[in-house]
């Protein structure tokens, strides 16, 4: 529903009144609803391809802004309560660093910041109208950050099987169910 929601803005070629000031002075929502349809899914959306070891990344954004020829993530979460930068930051920094090396190795070149926006029940009417917090909340986009975390990951999975580490709560947990 949000991304339907702010789709109706992007036809009009405008932000929603509520993320017009602060944060979002001069920056636009990507104008290619065809592109963004198609990178909203995982199957088609943005890909990279690491040379070195064949292996593929890829990722399907909420949305997308524009900012002096700079894109920027702009991700959609819900949340039973309002968060913090620091929780945000902690949970999604990957994710938001990610899109960064997504967009930068399709040549969109990414700003260095993204968007998480949150929406968190405010209150509840008698007939279930639900009337949300809108929070959001800027981190930094690292897509080189993103390039090392994927080859680690990647050298990880390529090592065999790991050995149980005798002092790990989750190795002795899975020894005694072997």
């Amino acid at each position: 529903m949000i991304k339907t929601y702010m789709d109706g803005f992007r036809s009009k070629n405008t932000l929603p009144q509520e993320f017009a000031k602060g944060n979002f002075d001069g920056i636009g929502l990507f104008p290619d609803q065809a592109k963004l349809d198609k990178w909203r899914n995982w199957r088609t959306g943005l890909r990279y391809e690491d040379r070195e070891s064949g292996s593929v990344l890829s990722g399907a954004l909420d949305d997308l802004l524009v900012k002096d020829g700079r894109y920027i993530p702009f991700d959609y979460k819900t949340k039973g309560s309002p968060t913090t930068e620091e929780a945000a930051t902690l949970y999604y920094q990957n994710q938001i660093d990610c899109y960064a090396l997504l967009l930068k190795e399709n040549s969109l070149p990414p700003a260095d910041f993204a968007f998480l926006l949150y929406y968190s029940p405010k209150t509840v009417m008698e007939n279930g109208q639900v009337h949300f917090e809108i929070q959001s909340i800027r981190i930094s986009a690292d897509p080189e950050r993103a390039r090392l975390t994927f080859r680690a990951a990647i050298t990880l999975l390529n090592q065999g099987e790991p050995s149980a580490d005798p002092e790990c709560e989750y190795c002795a947990w899975l020894s005694q169910k072997a």
